[in-house]
């Protein structure tokens, strides 16, 4: 269960859609996808967050999450709660083509 985005930036950047979030088999393989970029390349992919190297597809270099850049709640911590909503606390991200906080990501609807 998750959100299915887009990331998009004004300097033409955009991503293929990205499966964000835990699918129903979560429980049975662990894997939980979120967005990530790479630098390099200059592209914006949904990456698992479980794996200790998540790499770019195109360069094979080790690829940064967006989530990385916010700070987990008190409840996170302490629960071990997984959520998505931190995408909500920025309107602009970075954007890996451009080097500028004008990326964002836009719903695109929702998956199990």
């Amino acid at each position: 269960m998750g959100n299915i985005i887009k990331a998009v930036c004004t300097c033409g950047l955009e991503s293929d859609t990205i499966h964000q979030g835990i699918g129903f088999r979560y429980f049975e393989n662990g894997v939980r996808t979120e967005p990530a970029y790479c630098d390099s390349c200059a592209i914006v992919v949904g990456r698992d967050t479980s794996k200790s190297f998540s790499k770019c597809p195109q360069c094979r270099r080790k690829v940064k999450f967006y989530k990385e850049d916010v700070e987990e709640s008190d409840i996170e911590k302490s629960l071990g709660l997984a959520t998505d909503d931190y995408l909500d606390e920025k309107e602009q991200w970075h954007c890996p083509r451009c080097k500028r906080e004008t990326l964002r990501f836009e719903s695109m609807g929702l998956w199990d």
